[in-house]
């Protein structure tokens, strides 16, 4: 059974943006993960591994900053929903 891709996330795929700064990033880690399997342990394989690992760190930090984005704007959405419906005066009393 295959599933339809959601508006959202085909919306993403293609998004030129997008497209335009994974292709060579994945291209490029691809290519490190292959240089550190086949080096042999030692300095070069340290160095590879090293930026294999900025790497993951540079897709964490982007990953947590797009979820803390949807969290600000979801907070938002529950402060103003508190506010007009008057819950917000109860919270102060």
């Amino acid at each position: 059974m295959q599933t339809q891709p959601t508006p959202q996330r085909q919306a993403r795929a293609t998004d030129p943006l997008f497209s335009a700064l994974a292709t060579p990033l994945q291209a490029k880690v691809g290519e490190l993960m292959e240089r550190a399997v086949a080096a042999a342990p030692g300095a070069e394989r340290s160095r590879l591994l090293r930026w294999l690992l900025v790497a993951a760190a540079v897709f964490l930090l982007w990953r947590v900053g797009r979820g803390l984005r949807k969290l600000f704007w979801a907070l938002i959405g529950i402060g103003m929903a508190l506010w007009w419906s008057g819950a917000a005066g109860w919270l102060h009393r």
